[in-house]
């Protein structure tokens, strides 16, 4: 049995870091709009559709479940109530894996069974019989990655009809390329005008900055930690931006290493050597020692470069820059 497993509470921590939960300007943002959006359907106004896209890691998916946190599931006389119903898009979806991803998320046992038009109703109906008010599909992107080209537009015109016969309000969340799929089909793009961007936090500007600063400092205050890490003085802080991109996946997944590893290393708090091992462990491994923003002698810059943890996104900005002009 290892030192590890020896510490008392320590996965029991983890989790608690793991729910945590900023409810930074952006997600306040966000979630206003949807609570909004969900009174008015309750309230019996016509369903509204948003469409929510952000990089992998800028905070999407703990958007719905906050959301699924306000509108838990429950159980009233022996039937299941789902006000906020969450589907992932299939990996490669079809009219028939579509169906079968609600019917999963429905509770249906028997989801991977019928036709695509025998799914379609049991979902339809399973949606009315559980009280689903807002349906979120997430990694909407799929459609573009890996769905046939062909199929990709009988597969839209689905999701269209099944919004509208489902008759409540709707988010569609992926990556920023995900836009690409409402261009598939003028009435599905008509229902989501609405359209809402999760950005990286930036330290571009002195009010960004203390934006950025002060989201560490919350997180900060709620580590289980014998004294604070500091996480938000100014040296740190920028290099946490560096380490993380401004996204906060990325930061709570360089956190909770490092937390981790101050307990196996029976630490107070979490410190810049910590940071720096988290680093190496969780965001980039095996990359060089020179490019670590936590080792002395860095050069604060974003690691976007060719083979860099972030360069797909620095790629995926310039494309989007030369395709405006």
């Amino acid at each position: 049995m290892t030192e590890r497993t020896l510490q008392s509470g320590h996965i029991d921590e983890i989790r608690q870091i793991e729910q945590i939960l900023i409810p930074h300007r952006q997600f306040q943002e966000v979630v206003q709009r949807l609570s909004h959006v969900y009174e008015f359907a309750s309230g019996g106004a016509e369903p509204r559709h948003t469409l929510l896209v952000g990089e992998s890691g800028s905070g999407k998916t703990w958007i719905a479940r906050y959301m699924l946190m306000l509108m838990p599931p429950q159980n009233q006389d022996g039937i299941s109530i789902k006000p906020v119903l969450l589907v992932s898009t299939p990996a490669t979806p079809t009219l028939k894996t579509l169906a079968e991803a609600i019917l999963f998320a429905l509770g249906d046992p028997l989801a991977g069974y019928g036709t695509a038009d025998n799914k379609r109703y049991r979902a339809l109906s399973l949606i009315r019989s559980c009280r689903v008010e807002m349906i979120i599909i997430d990694e909407l992107q799929h459609f573009l990655d890996h769905g046939v080209r062909h199929s990709m537009y009988s597969v839209a015109d689905w999701l269209k009809s099944f919004i509208d016969d489902a008759g409540v309000s709707s988010l569609l969340m992926g990556l920023p390329r995900a836009t690409a799929i409402l261009a598939l089909n003028e009435q599905l793009r008509r229902r989501f005008a609405t359209q809402l961007v999760l950005t990286p936090f930036s330290i571009d500007t002195e009010e960004s900055e203390a934006e950025f600063r002060s989201v560490l400092n919350e997180l900060d205050k709620m580590i289980p930690t014998s004294r604070r890490s500091g996480f938000a003085e100014v040296d740190i802080a920028r290099r946490i931006y560096v380490a993380t991109n401004g996204l906060i996946g990325y930061l709570k997944k360089l956190v909770i290493g490092a937390f981790d590893l101050m307990r196996v290393e029976n630490r107070a708090c979490i410190d810049i050597s910590l940071l720096g091992q988290a680093f190496t462990r969780e965001i980039w491994q095996g990359g060089p020692h020179t490019l670590n923003p936590f080792r002395p002698g860095f050069a604060l810059r974003k690691l976007d470069q060719p083979g860099e943890p972030f360069a797909s996104l620095s790629a995926a900005s310039r494309a989007k820059s030369g395709r405006n002009r």
